[in-house]
């Protein structure tokens, strides 16, 4: 499979994830007059909701990334004594 091909790919698959949660979201939504209109937050407050929403949850992912990090361990250079650790003989199962 090809990079274009796999982009392509990518794109259709997340225009019809899209589409199919729109679609949801316009058959629960009410129609007409009879219903009162709703009192949301405004474009900017759903800006400041979803907008901060994401960002606090890409500090608190840095963050827990930072917290988990462990420096590499690196051993003592080699030293000029040696270890004589005996007779090694296989053991007898």
């Amino acid at each position: 499979m090809t990079t274009p091909a796999r982009v392509i790919g990518l794109l259709f698959a997340t225009v019809a994830t899209f589409a199919a949660s729109s679609a949801a979201a316009w058959a629960d939504s009410p129609v007409g007059p009879d219903w009162p209109d709703a009192h949301g937050r405004s474009t900017l407050g759903n800006l400041v909701f979803f907008g901060g929403f994401t960002l606090g949850l890409y500090i608190v992912i840095v963050l827990f990334g930072l917290l988990t990090a462990r420096k590499n361990f690196t051993p003592a250079p080699p030293g000029k004594e040696i270890h004589v650790a005996g007779e090694k003989t296989p053991a007898q199962h």
